[in-house]
């Protein structure tokens, strides 16, 4: 058995057998069989150089840097992250991953402690009420439904979906996830995510709203079910508008009753690892400078471009040419850029210097946490020789500055 790490779901039971990959979705099924495709190559100023001599000149840059900031880190592992920390850290710099923009405020309600969670596994052999709200799982987590959730058998649940599951999916649009929800299950269009976390804080209050008939009957399954989840997507996290105290109230409200936990549906691959690891250092999860050490908005990494507050970014495992608003990640281009990544993109193609890495889960192994805390050892396809992993290559920066 092989790990897949194309997201948070991080399964373990990939079998890659004459060629063909089983078990695996759409996606991690890519990662294996285009595993060769569009691969970077080492590149200083844009020219292919040897390896080794891409890493010397990162060590170059990274310790003549004054400002500098690392970003990226979700679709590594847990050893790597701890030597790019340590880089921040000796380099006074500033760290920040996708976690700023995406999940990680969820995140960090769980690590603080302030809204019960649980396991997939959990899930899988316990939950009856199954809510979904702001996320598209059978797009963005293919396997969630199948392996975790909607459909499976397990422990108390060995009727499944038929009549031991009670799917809710809210959202502004009636997704893919939401035309499954018919028979015993429930579809809420939502105009305001916040307007709806206070109808159910209403109806637990005996108080009408307009949508009273779905909370009731939402509370009254929870109490019937005894133990639901509630998975909240992006849809959610930008939908409350920063109201987390009232959604933590009404999750602790639902406990009066039943026992109802939440867990973030969506993330990269080890984002919450990444999380964790600042979290245990810092007390704070991204955004994070080693020179103020403090975490502050202005220190995102699309503002501190913005705000023309680095010299140098240390870019791992991700692409936000690509993803930042162009205004934003033009600036990537009057700064000096090392890319660490498997394969090429629109940001290593102005980078300064670009360091192939190896594809975790197919060429690299170590530890990742899947989205609900529980750490798995990362099986890959084959082993890489360990000097172009991003913890050997990361080691090597660390030794050289």
């Amino acid at each position: 058995m092989i790990t897949c790490a194309g997201c948070s779901c991080l399964c373990t039971d990939i079998v890659f057998r004459n060629g063909k990959i089983f078990n695996a979705c759409r996606r991690g099924a890519g990662i294996f069989l285009n595993r060769d495709a569009n691969r970077a190559k080492p590149m200083v100023d844009r020219e292919e150089v040897k390896f080794d001599r891409a890493v010397e000149k990162a060590i170059e840059i990274i310790s003549s840097s004054e400002n500098l900031a690392i970003y990226g880190l979700d679709t590594v592992s847990l050893e790597a992250q701890k030597i790019a920390i340590e880089i921040a850290e000796k380099k006074r710099a500033y760290i920040d991953d996708n976690s700023s923009y995406c999940l990680g405020d969820f995140i960090r309600l769980i690590l603080e402690k302030k809204v019960p969670t649980t396991t997939l596994d959990e899930v899988k052999n316990n939950a009856y009420v199954l809510f979904y709200w702001g996320t598209d799982p059978y797009h963005s987590l293919s396997r969630h439904l199948s392996r975790y959730t909607y459909y499976p058998r397990g422990g108390k649940r060995q009727r499944g979906y038929e009549e031991d599951r009670f799917l809710i999916v809210a959202d502004v649009r009636k997704s893919h996830t939401a035309m499954l929800a018919k028979k015993n299950s429930r579809f809420i269009e939502v105009e305001d995510d916040v307007e709806l976390v206070n109808a159910f804080i209403d109806t637990m209050d005996g108080k009408a709203t307009k949508y009273s008939e779905v909370t009731a009957r939402i509370i009254k399954e929870m109490k019937k079910g005894g133990f639901g989840v509630i998975f909240g997507g992006l849809g959610l996290r930008y939908g409350l508008k920063g109201n987390y105290d009232l959604f933590v109230e009404m999750i602790n409200r639902m406990n009066e009753f039943s026992e109802v936990y939440f867990m973030p549906a969506g993330c990269h691959p080890n984002m919450r690892g990444f999380n964790e690891l600042m979290f245990q250092k810092t007390g704070e999860i991204n955004r994070y400078s080693f020179e103020y050490t403090e975490s502050k908005p202005e220190f995102e990494f699309s503002k501190l471009l913005m705000n023309d507050t680095v010299d140098t970014a240390v870019i791992i495992g991700t692409d936000p040419l690509n993803s930042l608003p162009f205004e934003v990640a033009r600036k990537l281009n009057q700064i000096d850029t090392v890319v660490i990544d498997p394969r090429a993109s629109l940001t290593s193609k102005i980078a300064k210097v670009m360091i192939p890495s190896s594809i975790s889960g197919v060429e690299q192994g170590g530890t990742m946490i899947r989205v609900d805390g529980v750490r798995i050892d990362i099986n890959p396809l084959i082993e890489n020789d360990f000097e172009r992993t991003d913890e050997g290559i990361l080691k090597t920066i660390l030794e050289g500055i």
